[in-house]
Formats: C-alpha cells, structure tokens, sequence
C-alpha cells in the first residue's frame, strides 16, 4: 500500500478509535428493547460494527467532520477501493487540488463536470478535464483551511479509466436508524463477496450529531422529533440540486425542514461532495424510512428523468424482493403527491454525477397499539422487528449495489 494511502487508513482507524473511546456506553439496544422499540445500537456500538469491517479488511477513511467535531467516516470495500484510485492519480502526475488550482468549485464544493458521454456498454461516465476557477481555500480560516486540506481527494482527467464505483448512504436524518442497521448488514454480505472490479464507497452515518442527539433523548426518555444536524438543517435538502427551485409550498416547509443558507452550507454535505468529486459513480443508494417505497429522481421537479424508464426497472426488481408484500416503486415527485422537494441526494447522485440513484424507504414503520410506541417518534421510523425487515432488504439490494443490470 502507497505511504499516502496507508496514512489515509491510519487516520479513519485513529479517528474511529478516538470517538469509540468517547462514546463507549451501556448498550442501548438493551434499553430500547425493553420498552418495545427493537434491538437497535447505540452510536458507540454502531462505531463497533464499523471498526469490525476495518478488522475484516474494508478500508476507513475520514473524509470530514461534523459540525460539533464527529469524525464522518467512509468504508471502502472492493478491489479497487481507495489505493486503486489514488494509484491511477499518481500515475497520471495528478496534483491535489489544493496545490493544482485546477479544481472546479462552487458554494465550498468541488464540482465535477459530467461530459454525457456512454461507454461501450451504454452507461454514462462522468467525467473529463476539470474548468480552472478560484481554489475555495482564500474564504477558509487558516485551521479549517488545514484540516479540510487533508480531506479533499484529488481530481483530474483520467475519470474515464477509473472503475466504476456504488455509493451507499444512510443516517442522513437521525430518527431513521432502520437504514443505518440495513446498510451495516449490506456491508457485511459485501465484504464476503467477490465484487469484481467495483469499488463500493459507504457512508453509514451521515448524520453524527443528529444521531447522538437523538440518543440521548432516547437514554433520557424523551420524546423528541429531531431531522437535522446539530444546526437544525434538513441535510437530505442541503445538497446541490435545484436547491433554489422552491415554490410556496416548499419554502413553507423550509421552516421546518430547514435547507441551509445554500447548497452543501453543511460540513457533512461539503465532506460528502468532497469525498465523491473524483469518482466514477455508477450507482447511487440512500437508505432512509418507513414509507416502503423504493424511489428514484426527481424530487426536485415534475418532468421525468431521461432515464426514468431504466431507474423504474431497477426500482422495481428492489421493491419486489425485499418484502412478502411488495414495496412500492416511483419517482420520488409521485411519492411526495406531486410536490417537489429540492436539494434531495439522489437528484444530486443523479444530475452531477450520472449515477442510477435509488432512495429506499426501508420498512413500513407499524406502530401497533402499544402506547410506548405510539408517543415515541423513533418508533414512528423504526420497526419493532429488525430481524424480520432487515434480511429481505439486503438481498433486496445486493444486485443493484454490485452492478447488475436491471
């Protein structure tokens, strides 16, 4: 392994280890289980089952922090994972972006321009030279400026020769713990499987601060609603795609969902944008709840995609086998009854990168008549049986994740 990439992993393992050591605690599982809202883990013990992935041989990297200082970690799984991308950059003579100046940015994110063209096989590969612009790093205090440095992966020309890659997100919003106990268990089956020239890049927690929240509110007995991070922005309508295009409807519900002063104002959005501008993403998953529904873009407008007929039968084949009774599967402006929600991940997935995106409501969120549950917002996301939503799900997405086709 390059010295650069070994230190990369040495820092996500030094990071893990740091906010595992912070946040070890009593298991929650335990807790919750006790009072009928399933066996779901505690942030501490969802940090364990990433470090058990390190052990097992995925790669973890830090890609950022959250604002109130969480480390954000991505888990790299496959033969080309981070050493195969960083090793095609240093054969090309790349330069960070930082040292180049090359790198395209805007709002304080790295933009990577798609040039629409298909490969032989008919998909899309993002791609080609970077447009010279001002490097964000002037606007950033000299601190911030170093640590975010240290972050940014490097972009360059050769995107058409490096190999496809899955994105895998969850934990966005900090209630729907379902699709963080989803992905850790994709993860596990992904690990054990021959991926063969796919490289998947995860992001099991998008949301750390919105999750300890959440916890401690949960330790503490509290009934709270909590979606944002710990600003209160709705991160899922912080990304850069058709932001701005908010009608009355969706600036109403800014008050409440808030989408930050601008596209990506959020460091994990920022991080996220950062950590995806050099690859090439094929495939796009989110994994959120309970509405059981698989779902693909757009959100933030009513015309369809140009590619809405390929996302259907994907979306399709996922909601047909991740449950006895079929999930549904539509575009994401259906779902919402027509209205458009901007600043959505897989719009952005989607529109900046050329990624088949699919956001997948895990579950159905039964409530039952059991009172505890029905007072108490995370059972409003979570089901009671983890074990009965979580393995159908995972088979469910398997194909998609790996690359098949539809």
């Amino acid at each position: 392994m390059p010295k650069s990439d070994q230190a990369s992993e040495e820092q996500g393992r030094a990071a893990l280890r740091a906010a595992l050591f912070v946040h070890r605690r009593a298991p929650l599982s335990r807790l919750l289980a006790r009072r009928g809202l399933g066996p779901y883990r505690g942030y501490g013990e969802l940090l364990e089952a990433i470090e058990r992935l390190a052990d097992r041989g995925a790669q973890v990297t830090l890609i950022g922090r959250s604002i109130r200082g969480e480390p954000l970690l991505a888990v790299h799984l496959g033969a080309a994972s981070l050493a195969a991308a960083r090793g095609e950059k240093q054969a090309a003579g790349l330069l960070a972006p930082s040292a180049q100046g090359g790198q395209r940015v805007a709002n304080g994110v790295s933009l990577h321009p798609l040039d629409g063209t298909p490969d032989a096989d008919g998909s899309r590969a993002p791609g080609g030279a970077d447009d010279r612009a001002p490097s964000d790093a002037a606007l950033a205090p000299s601190a911030e400026r170093a640590e975010r440095a240290s972050f940014r992966p490097s972009t360059g020309a050769g995107s058409r020769e490096r190999v496809r890659t899955t994105v895998i997100l969850s934990g966005i919003h900090p209630l729907e713990w379902i699709g963080i106990e989803a992905h850790l268990a994709l993860l596990d089956r992904l690990a054990t499987q021959d991926l063969g020239g796919r490289s998947i890049l995860a992001v099991p927690i998008v949301n750390p601060d919105g999750l300890l929240r959440v916890e401690m509110n949960l330790r503490a007995g509290r009934h709270r609603y909590v979606r944002g991070n710990a600003r209160g922005v709705d991160l899922n309508r912080n990304f850069d795609a058709g932001w701005y295009e908010r009608g009355l409807i969706q600036r109403f519900i800014g008050l409440l969902f808030s989408p930050g002063s601008r596209p990506a104002s959020e460091p994990e959005v920022e991080a996220i944008a950062h950590a995806l501008s050099s690859r090439r993403i094929d495939r796009a998953l989110s994994l959120h709840s309970a509405g059981g529904a698989v779902l693909y873009p757009p959100a933030h407008s009513l015309w369809p995609v140009a590619d809405a007929a390929e996302h259907h039968a994907f979306a399709l084949r996922v909601a047909r086998a991740a449950d006895r009774r079929p999930y549904r599967a539509m575009s994401y402006v259906r779902f919402a009854w027509g209205v458009r929600k901007a600043g959505l991940e897989i719009d952005w997935l989607h529109d900046r990168h050329g990624a088949l995106s699919l956001l997948v409501e895990c579950s159905r969120g039964k409530l039952g008549l059991r009172p505890s549950r029905l007072v108490e917002p995370f059972a409003w996301h979570n089901p009671r049986r983890l074990d009965d939503a979580t393995p159908p799900l995972v088979d469910a997405l398997l194909p998609f994740v790996k690359g098949a086709r539809a």
